[in-house]
């Protein structure tokens, strides 16, 4: 009897003891975020942007050594051209030897309207938010003309594209035509192209890194042959962005 009143007693002081909490007891409660997405209708137009820094606002000046220096503005719509600036290759002596003429590079106001002058470029915005991807191609609208004179067999070549973005990054940047050419004839040509899942946002292709760089990258290529009538030439480019990439 002893013995099993011992072990009853030892059982008792046992379960007396408060046993220790387990690793293991947790609990858990889920909870819910919720944002709703629009379409975007355009409605907000992406202004100029610094080709160098798209972070820092900028817009064009009207009048450049003397001449009027007219932009259009941004296209409409959430997948949109928002700036292209006008080629200017200054005043330049007849000659009857093939001639090759530099760009000279844009002026442009900064937000404390100061005259800077940076490569030439185009701007464009994707906020479509479809990630469809899109491409920009361009032509030139016949050729150079002072009156009923032309310059005959002049060649535009784009050369040195730098692209940057405005959110800053890189990875889902578009892809830039390394060089192409403008005749009289109006043949289109690819200047970029964003496949799907890259070009969101806004874009700046400048040709050239720096000024000087910029200055020889676009070229004004005029044939020794062609008729050169003293007068100020103008032809006019037409850049076309189209919903969709190339394939």
């Amino acid at each position: 009897m002893k013995k099993v009143f011992l072990f009853s007693a030892c059982l008792v002081a046992v379960s007396l003891i408060p046993m220790a909490a387990s690793a293991d007891d947790s609990s858990s409660i889920e909870s819910n975020a919720y944002v709703s997405i629009e379409k975007n209708d355009g409605s907000e137009i992406e202004k100029p942007v610094n080709p160098i820094d798209p972070t820092k606002p900028v817009k064009p000046v009207p009048e450049i050594d003397g001449e009027e220096n007219p932009h259009p503005p941004s296209t409409k719509g959430p997948l949109s051209i928002n700036y292209v600036s006008n080629l200017r290759f200054g005043s330049q002596k007849a000659q009857g030897n093939d001639a090759i003429y530099k760009v000279k590079p844009d002026q442009l106001m900064d937000d404390e309207e100061t005259v800077i002058e940076v490569p030439n470029y185009i701007q464009i915005t994707d906020n479509r938010g479809t990630n469809v991807g899109w491409r920009l191609t361009v032509k030139q609208n016949g050729a150079f003309k002072n009156g009923s004179n032309d310059l005959a067999g002049t060649e535009l070549v784009f050369t040195n594209p730098v692209l940057s973005a405005k959110s800053g990054k890189t990875e889902t940047a578009p892809t830039a035509n390394p060089t192409f050419t403008l005749t009289a004839d109006g043949q289109e040509a690819l200047v970029m192209n964003a496949e799907a899942g890259h070009g969101m946002g806004t874009w700046a292709d400048r040709f050239g890194d720096t000024n000087d760089q910029a200055t020889s990258s676009i070229q004004l290529k005029i044939p020794g042959d062609s008729k050169k009538v003293a007068g100020l030439y103008k032809t006019s480019l037409t850049w076309t962005l189209s919903d969709s990439p190339q394939q």
